[in-house]
C-alpha cells in the first residue's frame, strides 16, 4: 500500500480513453450515455454508462435564532418521505441564482447572506454532476411557497444542534443533505 500525499494528487492524471459516445435515453431529469472506455494499460476496454444531469445545489437555510429549515417530501426512488434541506437542480444562469431560487420556491424564505460551502458527488461511478451546498443565514419569510405541480412540501424548523440526532437515528439520511450538513459542521462546529 502507498501512502497519500494530497499535495501531489492529481484526479485528472492518467485518464482512461472515451470514444463512441451514444446517446440511449433522454428524460427530463437525466440522460442515459454510454461511452466506449479504454484504460490506461488496455486491460480493460468495454461500454460503459452513466447518467448525465445538471449541477445540483442545496441550502442550509438559518433563521436568526439559529434554527435550520427542513423540508419534508415524498420520495420516488425510495417509496417514503425524505426530510432533507432544501435544493434541487441548477437551472438558473449561476449556482448561486438557483440556490436562492430554491429556498424561495420550496419555503418562501430569502436571506441577504450566502455562503458558498462547497461541492460533493453524488455517485461518481455513474453520475457525471456536482451537488453545491450553500449557506443562507438569517434566513426570514417573505413569499408563500411557488412549488412544481408535483411537488407538496412541508417546512419545519430545527434548533441546528439537533441535527447530528437527526442524522445518527437515520431521520435526515439524503446523502446529499447529510454530506452538506457534514461540510458545515466542519467549518462552524457546535459551540457547546
Amino acid at each position: 500500500m502507498k501512502p497519500f500525499h494530497p499535495e501531489s494528487y492529481d484526479p485528472l492524471s492518467h485518464l482512461w480513453s472515451k470514444k463512441n459516445r451514444k446517446d440511449l435515453i433522454q428524460t427530463p431529469i437525466f440522460k442515459l450515455v454510454s461511452w466506449h472506455t479504454t484504460s490506461p494499460d488496455k486491460k480493460v476496454s468495454k461500454d460503459f454508462f452513466h447518467l448525465e444531469s445538471l449541477d445540483w445545489v442545496n441550502v442550509i437555510a438559518l433563521t436568526p435564532e439559529d434554527k435550520i429549515l427542513l423540508i419534508d417530501q415524498y420520495r420516488h426512488g425510495i417509496h417514503r418521505f425524505s426530510l432533507e434541506i432544501p435544493g434541487g437542480i441548477a437551472e438558473k444562469t449561476t449556482l448561486l441564482e438557483s440556490a436562492q431560487a430554491e429556498l424561495v420556491e420550496e419555503t418562501g424564505y430569502v436571506s441577504e447572506e450566502w455562503e458558498y460551502l462547497g461541492k460533493v458527488t453524488g455517485n461518481p461511478a455513474i453520475l457525471n454532476n456536482w451537488c453545491h451546498t450553500f449557506v443562507a443565514k438569517n434566513v426570514r419569510k417573505l413569499h408563500e411557497q411557488d412549488l412544481d405541480e408535483s411537488e407538496q412540501i412541508e417546512i419545519f424548523e430545527t434548533p441546528l444542534e439537533n441535527i447530528p440526532k437527526l442524522i445518527s437515528e437515520n431521520i435526515l439520511h439524503h446523502g446529499m443533505m447529510v454530506a452538506a450538513l457534514g461540510m458545515y459542521f466542519i467549518k462552524h462546529p457546535i459551540q457547546n
